[in-house]
């Protein structure tokens, strides 16, 4: 315990010593208004980036996975090619007879 607070003492010190200059003070808000500005601009680009996401995904089923629905797009075309040679293969017996 008492080495944390002789640590925070010391950081406390260091940085009272450091923002005791005016040109470390405005450095410092230039730096930290700088910082902020990134980080806004990283999070309007993230809220963009998933707002064109969305409105990619097909809107039918409210996937946003555009692979599940290619693959439930082959797969009604396997189910209906399926049935087609069955139907055909039915058609032909009869025909046979």
């Amino acid at each position: 315990m008492g080495m944390k607070r002789y640590a925070l003492l010391g950081l406390g010190a260091a940085g009272y010593a450091y923002f005791k200059n005016k040109d470390n003070r405005e450095k410092a808000t230039v730096a930290f208004n700088d910082t902020k500005e990134k980080i806004n601009q990283l999070i309007d680009q993230a809220k963009q980036s998933m707002n064109d996401q969305e409105s990619q995904a097909p809107k039918a089923t409210g996937s946003y996975d555009l692979e599940d629905e290619k693959m439930k797009e082959e797969g009604a075309q396997t189910a209906v090619h399926y049935f087609n040679e069955k139907q055909e293969e039915s058609s032909n017996k009869t025909n046979q007879l």
